[in-house]
Order: structure tokens, then C-alpha cells, then sequence
């Protein structure tokens, strides 16, 4: 027998062992047995009672180990005889391992580890025992060859360790696989068995694409490739750098996130094959140098590529959707406001698909109410997705991330805000023109509810202060604008004929014109079947004198419109109102209040125009569908019995049908 001693001291032999690895040890023993020619290679786990794994063996068909040759793998590390050879001994094929550190890992395996192989020598077919333990990792005890009739090749044991359960989960055969992916493509006739199964990457990859990285300046004749596998069961991500024949000589991290893709990457190169395992390990470290360039493009094209992929795979995703009829959409969206809504929908949908409930109808019922928070909450989409579907911390952040990255959810908020104004203006006019609602319609049941809520028809500058309320509370909330308490009226205000007014609607101005300026609009609204004279608008009048002719607030620093508004008019009002020398509208004209009489029509057309350039770039034309959604939606305490008597169409609940079925 002959005893061999590693040349370097046993400490760093433990360290390259990594004795917590055993999926590293048993890769690299089956790398070992490939580089020996071997056709097959069989991994068996033997198990105890309870299931857990107590033993490993690795055999192979290779050329085997030779007693001449034993000693020369055994004692020095850190060095191979790979590293001078052009190829496997016999057929070859492209070698693995060039660093001499393979025999060390086995102790991953086990307390004691052997290797009996069977070589063709000099002598004749002959056979030894290589053993060792974990106690002396340094030294190998090897013993003499002896005569054999079996076929050549080794088997390799491992006994004694306890924590070896790693190896039989289905992700060490899945990494495994993606591990020996690229030789098993380059050699066809090699068979890998690992615990009773097959490696077979072609059925285990989802998707793979070849990419070429264009090198400059010195190294542009040495071309570099990147494949990108994606795996259909959970692998260990990897970087592999691989030597031109493709071998690979490291594993780095991949550098890159790329939630929801399990996935390995090969960045093969013929300048890899100049460096040992430690210079290619620091090459990502390296400030500089074409090893570090290389493996930075490659990092970059996986970002790309997995920016390309989410996309493909969102579209993939939402294919399946609308087959299986639960897609919420049907057709093409009807205008850019769509169309966005469509894309956060698919981004969000696609991102949490893993927490979707697992019944079709479920499913339907869940994305009826996503839809629905995007078409009219969109800001809290991220909010209500993390509440209902319970994301993972990396989830959130990559939803977040997505939303951030793109303005779509402002850009549904804005759109959605624009076209709710374009459907509210077919609504009014519904409410206003159509001849059944114009006879129902109120103008303090209905009309000046709805209208409370939709100040901005009468301009974007104003916001409401008072409605339906005295003269006297009017001129409190103008008191209290000013910051002057000190004015609030303690006696009642009226109207010229004794009485107290009421105005409906007060608005004032966002901002101040200038300093102590302020701007008031009061709103008197008639129904839609009065039609206006004389009469009402001394109404109106007598409001305006009331209140800008009481002495505590005639030198105050504010002005006043006053509105009254209805369908139609008389001729007599009609002339006050338009008068040559006043801007259409305007019957009464006075240095700190004007009075206009203005019209549904006028108003409704005045809005329309201001939206006109909206409705047009989102291609939105709204119907009366659209119009009594949102009237319903928005004001259904006001419009409540119209809907109920018929006055009204009745609506579509927006996502009722689909979530109902």
C-alpha cells in the first residue's frame, strides 16, 4: 500500500473541501468522472429507514485510475494533469476541472470516502482502493493493484455524515441539471442518473436565447456568447464562466434581479481560458481589464433580456387569460385611456398571479374588482393589491418598482378624470334636455345636489364655500376667507322686500387676485321647465344688494358674480342680457358685482370646449351608458327615485355582470 500526502497544509485543505456543500462535491465528482471518458454516470442516494439520506455513490464507465497515474492525481493541489491535456484521454471531448481540487470536495460526502476504480495498465486490467477520512483530509491511502475481469471505470462512496437530505429534494436534481446543461447539449451520447432519474435539460428548459457580445479594442477578434436558460422548476441561480470549448470553470452570482424566472447564464469566452479559478473568481472585483468588461456586458444583457422576457411573458399570460374567458377586456381598448388602463392592469395582474385564486370563476371575480380600483382608484392599486393578494416583501417592492417606472397610473387618474367630466356633461344634458327628465328633474332635489359636487362647471378657479344655505351664512364663510371674524353679521341680512334669501351654490376663488382681493360666485339654479324673466332675475338681484350694499362690507376688497341659471329665457331678459356694450350674458354690470343670466346650453357648450382637446387625444366619446354610469356611481342619493321611476335610464353596474358570473 502506498500512502500519499497532499502538498499543502491540512487547514487549507478544509477549506477547499467546503464540507457544507455536498451538491457542490457531488457535481464536482461527476465532472471527474466525465473528464475520464465516462459514457454514464450514475448518482445513487441510499436511504435509511426514516428516508433520510445516509450514503452517496457515484459510478461511472470511464477509462478509471491506473496505480501510475494515482499518485500523480492525489498528491499535489491545486494542480491537475487537465491543465496540460487537450483533451479527455481517449475520445477527446472537452475537459472540466483543470484545478486539482476535486478529490477534496468529496469529504462533503462523507466521514470516510473511497474510490475503487478499474483501469486497462501495462499489467494487464487491474484494480485499487483509494480511502481516506475527514481526520487526515491530507493524506490518501492507496492500495495495490490488483488483478480484475471488470469492465473499467470507478465507484466512488461516501459514509458517515449526517446531514446529506439536501441532496434528494427536487431542486438539487433540478440545479444539477441546469449545472451539466451545456456539456449534455455539446456530447448527446452522455447520460447523467441522479437518484433514479434522467438528466435531460431539453425538457426541463422553458426558454433559451444565444446572445453575442461584441468586444472592442484588443480582445474584438475573441468574440464572447451569452445563453440565457430558463428553467421550469427552481434551479440555483448562476453565472457560469465558461472556456471556449464551453466548459464551465466557475460559478458567480448573477448579479441581477429578475423576480418570478428561474434561470442559469454561460458567458463563454476564449480569454477565460488564460486565467486559473481564483483570477476568474475576483474578475467581477477587477476595476479594469477585459475579464471584468466581459462579465459586465454580460450582466447587462441579462438585465435586458429579462426586461424583454417580462414583457413577453405578461403578453403570453394575458393570451391564456382572455381564452380562458376571464380576461376583463374584450377587443381593442376604445382610446388611449383604455389602453393604459389595460397595460398597469396587465403589469399588476401578471405580477401577483402566483397568489390568484385557483377557480376560473374566482378568478374572473377578482380581476372584475381589479379592474375596477384602476378604472376609478388607481392610486390605490398598490395598496388594495398588497391587501388582497398578501404580497411577499420582494413582490411589493417589485410592483412598486413597476408602477413607479411607469407614469400609467397617473395617466389613468388624469384620463380618468377628464372623460368622468365628458360623461357628467352628457349626464347634465340628459338631466336638462331630454323631455321626460326635464319635467322629473328639481332644481333642489336633484339638480343642485348633483351640482355641489361638480363646481368646476362653472369654472376650474372656484370651489365651493356655502350651498343652499342664507344670505347671512354666505356672507359668514366670506367673513371667514377674509380672516376677519371680527365681521361676521349678528343681525340678519335681507333682501329688499324684508325677506331672507337663501342663494344655492357659493363659490369663491382659489386663489386671491391680490393682496385682500377676493373673488365670490353665487349660483341660482331653476329647474329645467322655468323659464326665466324678469321676476327671477330680480330674484337674483335683490341677493346681490343685499349683500355688497350692507355698510360693514361695502369697502371691503372683494367682488362679486352673480349667476342665474336656467334653460331659457324671455325676450325681455334675453335683451338685458345681451346688450351691445356688456360681454354676452351680462344684464348687470356694477365696480364690485356683475349679474349674468346664462343658459344649460351655454354652459354645458363652454365646457365642452374646454375638454374638447381631451376627448380628442383619448379618442373618447361618451354615451349615454357612460353617461348614467356615472351619474349613478357619483350621485346616486340624488338621483335615486329618478332612476327608480324611470326618468332615467337605469345604469350598468360597472364590473356588476362580470363579477355576478
Amino acid at each position: 500500500m502506498v500512502k500519499v500526502r497532499l502538498e499543502t497544509s491540512r487547514e487549507h485543505i478544509a477549506e477547499l473541501a467546503r464540507l457544507r456543500d455536498p451538491i457542490g462535491a457531488v457535481e464536482e465528482l461527476v465532472w471527474n468522472a466525465l473528464d475520464a471518458d465516462a459514457g454514464r454516470v450514475v448518482v445513487v442516494l441510499e436511504r435509511n429507514d426514516l428516508g433520510g439520506v445516509e450514503r452517496v455513490r457515484v459510478e461511472d464507465d470511464g477509462s478509471g485510475m491506473s496505480a501510475e497515474q494515482c499518485e500523480e492525481y492525489f498528491r499535489p493541489i491545486g494542480a491537475s494533469w487537465k491543465k496540460s491535456a487537450q483533451g479527455t484521454p481517449v475520445k477527446k471531448r472537452a475537459l472540466h476541472g483543470k484545478n486539482g481540487r476535486g478529490r477534496v470536495r468529496a469529504f462533503a460526502l462523507g466521514v470516510q470516502v473511497r474510490w475503487t476504480s478499474v483501469s486497462d495498465g501495462i499489467a494487464g486490467r487491474q484494480r485499487l482502493v483509494i480511502e481516506s477520512d475527514r481526520h487526515c483530509m491530507d493524506e490518501f491511502d492507496i492500495s495495490e493493484p490488483e488483478p480484475t475481469t471488470a469492465p473499467p471505470g470507478t465507484l466512488f462512496e461516501a459514509f458517515g455524515s449526517a446531514q446529506l437530505d439536501v441532496l434528494a429534494e427536487e431542486r438539487t436534481r433540478s440545479s444539477l441539471t441546469a449545472a451539466f446543461a451545456t456539456y449534455l447539449e455539446k456530447y448527446p451520447d452522455v447520460r447523467i442518473e441522479y437518484d433514479g432519474h434522467e438528466l435531460d435539460p431539453s425538457s426541463e428548459q422553458l426558454h433559451v436565447r444565444n446572445y453575442a457580445l461584441n468586444l472592442d479594442g484588443e480582445r474584438a477578434g475573441e468574440p464572447a456568447q451569452l445563453k440565457v436558460i430558463e428553467w421550469r422548476k427552481p434551479v440555483t441561480r448562476a453565472l457560469f464562466l465558461c472556456d471556449g470549448e464551453g466548459m464551465s470553470r466557475i460559478q458567480l452570482k448573477p448579479g441581477i434581479q429578475a423576480p418570478g424566472f428561474e434561470f442559469t447564464a454561460h458567458l463563454q469566452w476564449p480569454g477565460f481560458d488564460e486565467l486559473d479559478a481564483d483570477e476568474l473568481a475576483f474578475a467581477e472585483w477587477a476595476p479594469s481589464g477585459v475579464p471584468a468588461e466581459v462579465v459586465a456586458m454580460a450582466r447587462e444583457h441579462l438585465r435586458s433580456h429579462f426586461r424583454s422576457r417580462v414583457d413577453e411573458r405578461r403578453r403570453e399570460q394575458v393570451g391564456q387569460w382572455q381564452e380562458e374567458g376571464i380576461y376583463p377586456y374584450a377587443g381593442e381598448p376604445a382610446d388611449e385611456r383604455e389602453r393604459a388602463e389595460r397595460e398597469t392592469f396587465d403589469a399588476v395582474a401578471t405580477t401577483v398571479v402566483r397568489h390568484l385564486p385557483r377557480y376560473t370563476r374566482a378568478r374572473k371575480t377578482t380581476f372584475a374588482l381589479l379592474r375596477s380600483v384602476l378604472a376609478h382608484e388607481p392610486g390605490d392599486v398598490l395598496r388594495i393589491a398588497e391587501e388582497l393578494f398578501t404580497l411577499s416583501k420582494q413582490e411589493q417592492e417589485e410592483l412598486a418598482r413597476l408602477l413607479d417606472r411607469t407614469p400609467l397610473s397617473a395617466l389613468i387618474k388624469a384620463s380618468a378624470a377628464a372623460t368622468d367630466r365628458l360623461d357628467f356633461l352628457a349626464a347634465l344634458e340628459h338631466l336638462v334636455f331630454d323631455g321626460g327628465a326635464r319635467q322629473r328633474v328639481k332644481e333642489h332635489g336633484e339638480l343642485h345636489r348633483i351640482l355641489e359636487k361638480e363646481c368646476w362647471v362653472f369654472g376650474e378657479e372656484y370651489g365651493l364655500h356655502a350651498s343652499d344655505r342664507s344670505l347671512n351664512e354666505v356672507l359668514r364663510q366670506h367673513c371667514r376667507l377674509l380672516g376677519r371674524e371680527d365681521l361676521v353679521p349678528a343681525e340678519t341680512v335681507v333682501m329688499e322686500d324684508g325677506r331672507r334669501g337663501r342663494v344655492d351654490l357659493m363659490l369663491s376663488q382659489a386663489a386671491r387676485r391680490g393682496k385682500g382681493e377676493r373673488h365670490h360666485l353665487v349660483v341660482e339654479l331653476k329647474r329645467p321647465t322655468t323659464v326665466l324673466t324678469m321676476t327671477e332675475f330680480g330674484q337674483i338681484n335683490s341677493y346681490a344688494q343685499a349683500v355688497v350694499n350692507a355698510d360693514r362690507y361695502r369697502d371691503a376688497a372683494v367682488t362679486w358674480d352673480f349667476w342665474l341659471v336656467g334653460n331659457n329665457m324671455d325676450e325681455g331678459l334675453r335683451q338685458l342680457a345681451h346688450q351691445h356694450d356688456r360681454m354676452p350674458g351680462c344684464a348687470l354690470s356694477q365696480p364690485r358685482f356683475r349679474i349674468w343670466v346664462r343658459t344649460w346650453g351655454e354652459i354645458i357648450e363652454d365646457c365642452q370646449e374646454r375638454l374638447r382637446f381631451y376627448g380628442e387625444q383619448l379618442e373618447y366619446q361618451s354615451s349615454t351608458e357612460h353617461a348614467m354610469d356615472y351619474l349613478v356611481r357619483e350621485h346616486a342619493d340624488a338621483v335615486s327615485e329618478l332612476v327608480a321611476d324611470g326618468t332615467i335610464p337605469s345604469p350598468r353596474s360597472v364590473g356588476t355582470a362580470d363579477i355576478a358570473q
